[in-house]
Protein backbone atom coordinates (compact mmCIF):
# COMPACT_ATOMS: atom_id res chain seq x y z
CA UNK A 1 0.00 0.00 0.00
CA UNK A 2 1.46 3.50 -0.73
CA UNK A 3 2.11 5.84 1.87
CA UNK A 4 -0.31 8.50 1.46
CA UNK A 5 1.56 10.96 2.64
CA UNK A 6 2.84 13.18 0.35
CA UNK A 7 6.81 13.42 0.26
CA UNK A 8 7.02 17.23 0.03
CA UNK A 9 10.19 19.76 0.47
CA UNK A 10 9.55 19.93 4.34
CA UNK A 11 10.26 15.98 5.02
CA UNK A 12 12.93 15.62 2.49
CA UNK A 13 14.75 18.80 4.58
CA UNK A 14 13.63 16.94 7.87
CA UNK A 15 15.22 13.64 6.30
CA UNK A 16 18.35 15.78 5.69
CA UNK A 17 18.98 17.35 8.24
CA UNK A 18 19.05 14.06 10.38
CA UNK A 19 21.49 12.74 8.32
CA UNK A 20 23.52 16.05 8.81
CA UNK A 21 22.82 15.10 12.38
CA UNK A 22 24.28 11.52 13.01
CA UNK A 23 27.19 12.60 10.62
CA UNK A 24 28.05 15.00 13.01
CA UNK A 25 28.22 12.31 16.21
CA UNK A 26 29.42 9.34 14.28
CA UNK A 27 29.95 8.30 10.61
CA UNK A 28 27.59 7.63 8.44
CA UNK A 29 27.20 3.50 7.66
CA UNK A 30 29.78 2.44 5.55
CA UNK A 31 32.45 5.10 6.05
CA UNK A 32 35.49 4.63 6.72
CA UNK A 33 37.69 6.59 9.17
CA UNK A 34 41.25 5.97 8.97
CA UNK A 35 41.93 6.01 12.54
CA UNK A 36 39.56 5.88 15.80
CA UNK A 37 39.75 9.38 16.76
CA UNK A 38 38.61 10.44 13.07
CA UNK A 39 35.54 8.98 13.76
CA UNK A 40 35.22 11.95 15.75
CA UNK A 41 35.37 14.22 12.73
CA UNK A 42 32.28 16.60 13.22
CA UNK A 43 32.82 19.95 16.01
CA UNK A 44 30.35 18.74 18.37
CA UNK A 45 31.69 14.88 19.19
CA UNK A 46 35.49 16.04 18.52
CA UNK A 47 36.30 16.61 21.77
CA UNK A 48 35.16 13.32 23.19
CA UNK A 49 37.84 11.78 20.28
CA UNK A 50 40.33 14.06 21.43
CA UNK A 51 39.73 13.26 25.59
CA UNK A 52 39.71 9.19 24.52
CA UNK A 53 43.18 9.82 22.80
CA UNK A 54 44.75 11.92 25.13
CA UNK A 55 43.39 9.26 28.41
CA UNK A 56 43.80 5.57 26.95
CA UNK A 57 47.25 5.18 26.15
CA UNK A 58 47.70 5.84 29.98
CA UNK A 59 44.56 3.35 30.63
CA UNK A 60 46.66 0.61 29.19
CA UNK A 61 48.90 -0.89 32.20
CA UNK A 62 52.31 -1.81 31.44
CA UNK A 63 54.09 -4.97 33.94
CA UNK A 64 56.94 -4.35 35.91
CA UNK A 65 60.44 -5.19 34.43
CA UNK A 66 61.41 -6.75 37.41
CA UNK A 67 62.02 -10.73 36.78
CA UNK A 68 60.80 -13.14 38.88
CA UNK A 69 63.63 -13.99 40.27
CA UNK A 70 67.42 -12.98 40.99
CA UNK A 71 70.95 -14.29 41.26
CA UNK A 72 74.21 -13.24 42.86
CA UNK A 73 77.45 -15.43 42.48
CA UNK A 74 79.11 -17.29 45.04
CA UNK A 75 83.06 -16.84 44.70
CA UNK A 76 83.44 -19.93 46.75
CA UNK A 77 81.69 -21.84 44.50
CA UNK A 78 82.16 -19.96 41.90
CA UNK A 79 78.18 -20.80 40.94
CA UNK A 80 75.81 -18.48 40.52
CA UNK A 81 73.42 -18.78 43.17
CA UNK A 82 69.53 -18.49 43.33
CA UNK A 83 67.78 -16.25 46.00
CA UNK A 84 65.40 -17.63 47.58
CA UNK A 85 62.80 -15.05 47.18
CA UNK A 86 60.69 -15.38 44.05
CA UNK A 87 58.74 -12.06 43.06
CA UNK A 88 54.92 -11.92 43.22
CA UNK A 89 54.69 -8.67 42.23
CA UNK A 90 53.56 -8.09 38.39
CA UNK A 91 53.33 -4.26 38.49
CA UNK A 92 55.55 -2.94 41.10
CA UNK A 93 59.27 -2.81 40.47
CA UNK A 94 61.86 -4.59 43.09
CA UNK A 95 64.85 -2.52 43.95
CA UNK A 96 67.07 -6.01 43.87
CA UNK A 97 68.86 -6.66 40.33
CA UNK A 98 68.77 -9.58 38.26
CA UNK A 99 72.88 -9.82 38.40
CA UNK A 100 75.60 -9.35 36.19
CA UNK A 101 75.07 -10.97 32.31
CA UNK A 102 71.49 -12.53 33.54
CA UNK A 103 68.67 -12.28 30.87
CA UNK A 104 65.05 -12.34 31.72
CA UNK A 105 62.59 -12.89 28.71
CA UNK A 106 59.09 -12.29 29.27
CA UNK A 107 55.41 -12.80 27.24
CA UNK A 108 52.22 -11.20 28.65
CA UNK A 109 49.00 -11.28 27.59
CA UNK A 110 45.90 -8.84 29.01
CA UNK A 111 42.45 -7.55 27.90
CA UNK A 112 41.34 -4.05 28.27
CA UNK A 113 37.87 -3.29 28.06
CA UNK A 114 37.31 0.35 28.28
CA UNK A 115 34.13 0.46 30.52
CA UNK A 116 33.29 3.71 32.12
CA UNK A 117 33.59 7.35 31.98
CA UNK A 118 33.19 8.80 35.63
CA UNK A 119 31.68 6.04 36.65
CA UNK A 120 28.96 6.07 34.16
CA UNK A 121 28.48 3.04 31.28
CA UNK A 122 30.34 3.89 28.60
CA UNK A 123 27.67 2.10 26.13
CA UNK A 124 25.26 3.92 27.50
CA UNK A 125 26.06 7.14 27.58
CA UNK A 126 23.13 9.68 26.41
CA UNK A 127 22.17 13.35 26.57
CA UNK A 128 18.69 14.69 26.45
CA UNK A 129 18.03 17.05 29.27
CA UNK A 130 18.52 20.35 26.96
CA UNK A 131 18.48 20.09 22.77
CA UNK A 132 22.06 20.89 21.24
CA UNK A 133 22.40 23.24 18.95
CA UNK A 134 23.86 22.12 15.35
CA UNK A 135 26.62 24.46 14.93
CA UNK A 136 26.14 23.89 10.73
CA UNK A 137 22.03 24.63 10.28
CA UNK A 138 20.73 25.68 13.87
CA UNK A 139 18.39 22.95 14.01
CA UNK A 140 18.25 21.23 17.49
CA UNK A 141 18.72 17.68 18.14
CA UNK A 142 19.00 15.25 21.27
CA UNK A 143 21.01 12.02 22.10
CA UNK A 144 18.95 9.11 23.30
CA UNK A 145 21.89 6.96 23.07
CA UNK A 146 25.72 7.64 21.81
CA UNK A 147 27.24 4.01 23.00
CA UNK A 148 31.10 3.65 22.73
CA UNK A 149 33.13 0.32 22.73
CA UNK A 150 36.84 0.38 23.46
CA UNK A 151 38.31 -3.59 23.77
CA UNK A 152 41.98 -3.57 23.45
CA UNK A 153 43.85 -7.37 23.77
CA UNK A 154 47.67 -6.25 24.85
CA UNK A 155 50.76 -9.07 24.26
CA UNK A 156 53.99 -7.59 25.47
CA UNK A 157 57.10 -8.94 25.10
CA UNK A 158 60.22 -7.73 27.87
CA UNK A 159 63.77 -8.13 27.89
CA UNK A 160 65.82 -7.67 31.26
CA UNK A 161 69.66 -7.60 31.35
CA UNK A 162 72.38 -7.45 34.55
CA UNK A 163 74.34 -4.87 33.31
CA UNK A 164 76.25 -4.80 36.20
CA UNK A 165 75.39 -6.52 39.79
CA UNK A 166 73.81 -3.68 40.67
CA UNK A 167 72.47 -1.98 36.91
CA UNK A 168 69.50 -3.46 35.25
CA UNK A 169 68.08 -2.69 31.37
CA UNK A 170 64.87 -3.42 29.94
CA UNK A 171 63.32 -2.95 26.83
CA UNK A 172 59.39 -3.57 26.74
CA UNK A 173 57.64 -3.86 23.49
CA UNK A 174 53.60 -4.40 23.29
CA UNK A 175 51.84 -4.91 20.22
CA UNK A 176 47.82 -4.15 20.30
CA UNK A 177 44.99 -4.90 18.52
CA UNK A 178 41.95 -2.47 19.38
CA UNK A 179 38.26 -3.04 18.51
CA UNK A 180 36.16 0.51 18.31
CA UNK A 181 32.25 0.99 17.81
CA UNK A 182 30.29 3.31 18.13
CA UNK A 183 26.70 3.70 18.25
CA UNK A 184 24.62 6.47 17.99
CA UNK A 185 20.90 7.50 18.12
CA UNK A 186 20.13 11.13 17.25
CA UNK A 187 16.70 13.05 17.74
CA UNK A 188 15.74 15.94 16.11
CA UNK A 189 13.77 17.79 18.25
CA UNK A 190 11.78 19.31 15.58
CA UNK A 191 10.84 16.46 13.61
CA UNK A 192 10.67 13.93 16.15
CA UNK A 193 12.23 11.51 13.74
CA UNK A 194 15.25 9.23 14.35
CA UNK A 195 18.34 8.33 12.89
CA UNK A 196 20.74 5.61 14.07
CA UNK A 197 24.83 5.07 12.82
CA UNK A 198 26.95 2.83 14.02
CA UNK A 199 30.89 2.11 13.07
CA UNK A 200 32.63 -0.58 14.02
CA UNK A 201 36.61 -0.34 13.56
CA UNK A 202 39.83 -2.71 14.06
CA UNK A 203 43.32 -1.72 14.68
CA UNK A 204 46.72 -3.61 15.07
CA UNK A 205 49.71 -2.08 15.64
CA UNK A 206 52.53 -1.76 18.05
CA UNK A 207 52.01 0.26 21.50
CA UNK A 208 54.47 2.83 22.89
CA UNK A 209 57.98 1.27 23.99
CA UNK A 210 59.08 1.66 27.08
CA UNK A 211 63.40 1.55 27.79
CA UNK A 212 64.14 0.66 31.53
CA UNK A 213 67.10 1.46 33.71
CA UNK A 214 67.32 0.30 37.73
CA UNK A 215 70.29 1.03 39.46
CA UNK A 216 70.87 -0.45 43.58
CA UNK A 217 71.15 2.28 45.99
CA UNK A 218 71.12 0.75 49.31
CA UNK A 219 71.60 -2.95 50.22
CA UNK A 220 71.55 -3.85 53.77
CA UNK A 221 70.02 -5.07 56.68
CA UNK A 222 67.42 -2.61 56.68
CA UNK A 223 66.27 -3.19 53.20
CA UNK A 224 66.75 -1.82 49.28
CA UNK A 225 66.94 1.01 47.73
CA UNK A 226 67.17 1.59 43.90
CA UNK A 227 67.11 4.56 41.46
CA UNK A 228 64.98 3.76 38.45
CA UNK A 229 64.62 6.00 34.88
CA UNK A 230 61.27 5.07 32.72
CA UNK A 231 61.75 6.05 29.56
CA UNK A 232 58.63 5.84 27.27
CA UNK A 233 58.53 6.46 23.75
CA UNK A 234 55.39 7.64 21.40
CA UNK A 235 55.57 4.36 18.74
CA UNK A 236 51.78 4.04 19.36
CA UNK A 237 49.21 5.84 17.02
CA UNK A 238 47.91 7.85 19.55
CA UNK A 239 44.88 8.32 17.45
CA UNK A 240 43.51 5.01 17.54
CA UNK A 241 43.92 5.22 21.27
CA UNK A 242 47.26 2.75 21.40
CA UNK A 243 49.92 5.56 22.92
CA UNK A 244 50.20 8.79 24.25
CA UNK A 245 51.89 10.59 21.44
CA UNK A 246 54.56 12.41 23.58
CA UNK A 247 57.58 11.28 24.85
CA UNK A 248 57.42 10.70 28.55
CA UNK A 249 60.84 10.24 30.76
CA UNK A 250 59.68 8.77 34.66
CA UNK A 251 62.46 9.28 37.58
CA UNK A 252 61.35 6.65 39.67
CA UNK A 253 62.80 5.14 43.36
CA UNK A 254 62.16 1.42 44.43
CA UNK A 255 61.86 -0.01 47.60
CA UNK A 256 61.60 -3.09 49.43
CA UNK A 257 61.76 -4.41 53.63
CA UNK A 258 64.03 -7.17 54.37
CA UNK A 259 62.14 -10.43 54.07
CA UNK A 260 60.59 -11.73 56.96
CA UNK A 261 60.21 -15.05 57.63
CA UNK A 262 57.18 -16.79 59.22
CA UNK A 263 58.07 -20.62 59.61
CA UNK A 264 59.86 -22.18 57.17
CA UNK A 265 57.00 -22.68 54.42
CA UNK A 266 55.63 -18.43 54.09
CA UNK A 267 57.99 -15.42 53.83
CA UNK A 268 56.44 -11.79 53.75
CA UNK A 269 58.07 -8.68 52.32
CA UNK A 270 56.55 -5.32 51.18
CA UNK A 271 57.46 -3.07 48.28
CA UNK A 272 56.68 0.76 47.59
CA UNK A 273 57.39 2.72 44.12
CA UNK A 274 57.13 6.16 43.54
CA UNK A 275 57.96 8.82 41.21
CA UNK A 276 57.19 11.46 38.53
CA UNK A 277 55.39 10.69 34.95
CA UNK A 278 56.74 13.85 32.90
CA UNK A 279 55.00 14.66 29.80
CA UNK A 280 57.79 15.78 27.25
CA UNK A 281 55.43 18.47 25.51
CA UNK A 282 53.64 19.94 28.28
CA UNK A 283 55.03 19.32 32.06
CA UNK A 284 51.91 20.81 33.25
CA UNK A 285 50.23 17.01 31.76
CA UNK A 286 52.51 15.60 33.74
CA UNK A 287 51.27 12.52 36.68
CA UNK A 288 52.82 11.18 39.86
CA UNK A 289 52.44 7.14 40.03
CA UNK A 290 53.17 5.13 43.46
CA UNK A 291 52.64 1.67 44.81
CA UNK A 292 52.70 -0.59 47.62
CA UNK A 293 52.96 -4.11 47.92
CA UNK A 294 52.99 -7.04 49.56
CA UNK A 295 54.26 -10.37 48.89
CA UNK A 296 53.72 -14.02 50.48
CA UNK A 297 56.31 -16.60 49.24
CA UNK A 298 55.02 -20.47 49.97
CA UNK A 299 58.21 -22.99 50.15
CA UNK A 300 60.12 -21.11 47.46
CA UNK A 301 58.22 -22.18 44.70
CA UNK A 302 54.85 -20.08 44.67
CA UNK A 303 54.46 -16.24 45.48
CA UNK A 304 50.93 -14.37 45.80
CA UNK A 305 50.68 -10.64 45.82
CA UNK A 306 48.68 -7.63 46.68
CA UNK A 307 49.45 -4.25 45.48
CA UNK A 308 47.85 -0.82 45.34
CA UNK A 309 48.66 1.35 42.44
CA UNK A 310 47.73 5.02 41.99
CA UNK A 311 48.11 7.62 39.16
CA UNK A 312 47.80 11.26 40.04
CA UNK A 313 47.20 13.38 36.89
CA UNK A 314 48.59 17.30 37.68
CA UNK A 315 45.59 18.66 35.62
CA UNK A 316 42.37 17.87 34.33
CA UNK A 317 42.22 16.01 31.03
CA UNK A 318 40.86 19.06 29.62
CA UNK A 319 40.67 22.88 29.53
CA UNK A 320 37.89 24.92 30.98
CA UNK A 321 35.16 24.67 28.31
CA UNK A 322 36.50 21.91 26.43
CA UNK A 323 33.53 19.99 26.33
CA UNK A 324 30.70 23.01 26.34
CA UNK A 325 28.13 23.03 22.89
CA UNK A 326 25.61 25.10 22.57
CA UNK A 327 22.10 24.16 24.06
CA UNK A 328 18.57 25.71 24.20
CA UNK A 329 15.94 25.68 27.61
CA UNK A 330 13.01 24.27 26.19
CA UNK A 331 10.73 26.17 28.51
CA UNK A 332 12.39 29.51 28.25
CA UNK A 333 14.46 29.60 24.90
CA UNK A 334 17.61 30.68 26.68
CA UNK A 335 20.52 29.44 25.31
CA UNK A 336 23.81 28.44 27.04
CA UNK A 337 27.25 26.26 27.21
CA UNK A 338 27.21 22.85 28.82
CA UNK A 339 29.23 19.92 28.61
CA UNK A 340 28.08 17.29 25.41
CA UNK A 341 27.53 13.86 27.45
CA UNK A 342 28.03 15.21 30.86
CA UNK A 343 31.73 14.92 30.63
CA UNK A 344 33.82 16.58 33.47
CA UNK A 345 37.56 18.01 32.91
CA UNK A 346 38.64 17.32 36.40
CA UNK A 347 41.95 15.40 37.15
CA UNK A 348 41.19 11.76 36.50
CA UNK A 349 43.32 10.16 39.34
CA UNK A 350 43.08 6.39 39.05
CA UNK A 351 43.38 3.76 42.29
CA UNK A 352 43.23 0.22 41.68
CA UNK A 353 43.86 -2.89 43.67
CA UNK A 354 46.49 -5.50 42.21
CA UNK A 355 46.19 -9.11 42.93
CA UNK A 356 48.31 -12.15 41.59
CA UNK A 357 51.52 -14.03 41.77
CA UNK A 358 54.40 -15.88 40.32
CA UNK A 359 55.12 -20.07 40.48
CA UNK A 360 58.13 -21.71 39.46
CA UNK A 361 56.94 -24.04 36.69
CA UNK A 362 60.64 -25.77 35.80
CA UNK A 363 64.02 -25.87 37.24
CA UNK A 364 64.14 -22.12 38.41
CA UNK A 365 64.09 -21.22 35.01
CA UNK A 366 60.72 -21.06 33.81
CA UNK A 367 58.19 -19.41 35.75
CA UNK A 368 54.60 -18.54 34.73
CA UNK A 369 52.27 -15.49 36.11
CA UNK A 370 48.63 -14.46 36.61
CA UNK A 371 46.98 -11.14 37.64
CA UNK A 372 43.68 -9.00 37.61
CA UNK A 373 43.71 -5.11 38.67
CA UNK A 374 40.45 -3.71 39.63
CA UNK A 375 39.79 -0.64 39.56
CA UNK A 376 38.87 1.09 43.26
CA UNK A 377 37.22 4.32 41.95
CA UNK A 378 35.57 5.48 38.39
CA UNK A 379 37.60 8.85 37.46
CA UNK A 380 37.69 9.25 33.83
CA UNK A 381 38.21 6.34 31.10
CA UNK A 382 38.51 3.02 32.89
CA UNK A 383 38.14 -0.81 32.89
CA UNK A 384 36.36 -2.84 34.79
CA UNK A 385 38.88 -5.74 35.80
CA UNK A 386 42.21 -6.28 33.53
CA UNK A 387 43.32 -9.76 33.53
CA UNK A 388 47.14 -10.31 32.71
CA UNK A 389 48.56 -14.09 32.28
CA UNK A 390 52.14 -14.85 31.00
CA UNK A 391 55.60 -16.95 31.11
CA UNK A 392 59.34 -16.15 31.75
CA UNK A 393 62.29 -17.35 31.40
CA UNK A 394 65.51 -16.59 33.27
CA UNK A 395 69.12 -17.46 31.56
Amino acid sequence: MEDPRPEGPGVRRGATAIAVLAAACASVPGARAESFREIFQRPITRPVGDALADSIGHALPITAASAGVTFWFDKESHAWQRETDLLGQLYLERPRPLGRGKLNLSVSYQWVRIDTVDGRDLDRLSDTRFPIVDPDNGRLFTLPRFGLDLDTHQVTTSITYGATDDLDLNLTIPVLYSRFAVNAILRDVASGQEQRSHVDSTKLGAGDIFLRAKYRLVHGPWGDLAAGLVLRAPAGNQNNFQGTGTWEPAPMLYAATPSLSLGRRVRLQAYANGGVELNGDDVERSAGRFGLGLDCAILERFTVAVAFLGREPFQGIAPPGFFDVARVDPSTGRRFMAPVLGLERDRASAYDLSLGGRVNLWHDTVFGFANVILPLNRDGFRSDVIPLVGFEAAF
